[in-house]
């Protein structure tokens, strides 16, 4: 057996039992990519055909000169990638399976995310039925931003990843993620299938993943929150937010959003750090191009005002809910 097909060989029998494989190699080299083999993977009783190059990638030069072949029904099958490597997979469309058992193929029909358990801490693939509803950061961004701004979910992997300013690996894994759960479609048209859902989700994970994430600095507010001087990369959170889109609440605690430097942004307060203070400064957690809107400003709103646990805090939370989500 030359080295190219046990490459080959070994890769593939990684693959899940439910996946079945048919794989042809072919013997004559002709020094063209993606002509090293036909695959066939059979998934659910339908079967889903690639031209395959079996190759051993350790730079992203020796990626580059597969880019101009690449095609949604190509498949690159190579040694373990770096998440680096992988990451410009995902960017140029190459579908790949590694000989660490990674998986990333979406040619429109088929869409396989597998993360090996080799290069990864997590002792379980995330469940919704499990015990934890959590979500990591990432993730949790990303359905932030899927959540403002559906249109963002039929954008490029590279435009998604700047929107909800998460990696491109992150993309891909978070995508797989709701697409397990039923939450998305990725076929040939991408679309969201469960927003309340997703909206749940959204909620229960910015209070476990990114509000503990948040960083940021308290100070000591001296003046009616109204008057603090707003930029236009400034947004307001939680109570604040919740007041502006229904004139109900008066807010007690305060949470700014700003993309100005915190120290910058600080100056400009003129307010004195005091870690009991009401007014919360913290660096905006989405991409600058993620569209401001009433969604996303309910959706800050929203799960702010969960996150507190106050009543009367949950009871406006619902009421923006019904009018705004």
């Amino acid at each position: 057996m030359t080295k190219q097909s046990a490459l080959a060989v070994n890769a593939l029998a990684l693959l899940p039992a439910h996946i079945k494989v048919g794989f042809v190699q072919n013997e004559c080299v002709n020094g063209e990519y993606f002509t090293d083999g036909e695959l066939c993977l059979t998934v659910s009783g339908d079967e889903y055909h690639f031209y395959v190059a079996v190759k051993t990638i350790h730079r992203k030069e020796s990626l580059s000169s597969l880019l101009a072949d690449t095609a949604p029904n190509t498949l690159l099958i190579c040694n373990r990638l770096t998440p680096y490597l992988a990451d410009i997979c995902i960017e140029n469309g190459v579908n790949f399976i590694d000989s660490a058992g990674n998986v990333r193929i979406n040619n429109g029909a088929l869409y396989i995310w597998i993360e090996s358990q080799q290069t990864i801490q997590s002792k379980n693939d995330f469940n919704l039925a499990s015990k934890s509803n959590k979500l990591g950061e990432g993730a949790a961004k990303l359905l932030f931003a899927l959540l403002s701004s559906p249109d963002v979910l039929n954008l490029s992997y590279r435009e998604i990843a700047e929107y909800a300013n998460i990696s491109l690996g992150m993309v891909s894994k978070g995508l797989g993620i709701l697409q397990a759960e039923s939450l998305i479609s990725l076929g040939d048209t991408r679309r969201m299938l469960d927003t309340e859902r997703m909206l749940s989700l959204w909620i229960e994970s910015y209070r476990l993943s990114i509000r503990p994430k948040l960083g940021g600095i308290r100070l000591q507010l001296e003046r009616e929150w109204q008057d603090i001087p707003m930029e236009e990369d400034d947004f307001w959170g939680g109570e604040a937010a919740a007041e502006k889109l229904t004139q109900y609440l008066h807010p007690q605690e305060l949470q700014l959003f700003t993309r100005q430097p915190l120290q910058q942004k600080l100056a400009q307060l003129k307010c004195r750090p005091n870690p009991e203070g009401l007014l919360w400064l913290v660096p905006a957690f989405w991409g600058d191009k993620l569209a401001w809107s009433e969604t996303s400003q309910a959706l800050l709103a929203v799960a702010e005002l969960e996150a507190s646990k106050d009543s009367r805090n949950i009871e406006v939370a619902r009421m923006i809910h019904e009018q705004y989500l």
